[in-house]
């Protein structure tokens, strides 16, 4: 019953809009796209070939990092200016594993990082807690375009109510870790 509830009221809307963490889009050192489904590599690749910053970062765990560089590489990435993390299974992995790939300076080096729009809030979160300062935060293009501005209709607040859900769990068990 609480579930309908809040799938039903513009309460979902507000949290849903809570999650937007993105920020203009300006040149940087570094792309790092997070693992997840491949429009996070399209959208990192595409960055990467328009000149926002002259290396890009695929993190993840093994062959699924593997098959994120081969993405890239094959998207029209130069493949020496791919990095790959294999090394990070949760977001909270991918902040210490990237900078010692890569040699980022977390202080000065500006960083953009390439994720969903319901996992780019608490990716921030775990970015700066780990000591990051200059972070752009970006969701590819084509969600960003075709998501509502006032939010999910009533029929997208079902697809959207389980990444609420889940975002909202790996929140408390962050928190509960001290991740963030």
């Amino acid at each position: 019953m609480l579930t309908a509830i809040f799938i039903l009221s513009p309460l979902q809307n507000l949290v849903y809009a809570r999650m937007d963490a993105q920020d203009r889009l300006v040149r940087a050192d570094y792309i790092i796209c997070l693992g997840g489904d491949h429009s996070r590599v399209f959208e990192a690749t595409r960055l990467l070939r328009d000149g926002y910053a002259p290396t890009m970062i695929v993190s993840n765990v093994g062959e699924a990092a593997e098959r994120m560089r081969r993405l890239a590489v094959e998207w029209g990435a130069p493949a020496d200016r791919v990095l790959m993390d294999d090394a990070s299974r949760r977001t909270s992995d991918h902040p210490a594993a990237v900078a010692n790939l890569a040699n980022i300076d977390i202080k000065n080096d500006r960083c953009i990082i390439v994720t969903s729009y319901a996992h780019l809030a608490r990716a921030r979160a775990v970015f700066e807690a780990a000591g990051y300062r200059h972070l752009i935060m970006q969701e590819p293009r084509w969600e960003r375009e075709s998501r509502p501005a006032d939010g999910p209709g009533w029929r997208g607040r079902f697809l959207v109510f389980p990444r609420i859900v889940y975002e909202g769990a790996a929140w408390a068990l962050y928190w509960i870790r001290g991740s963030v």
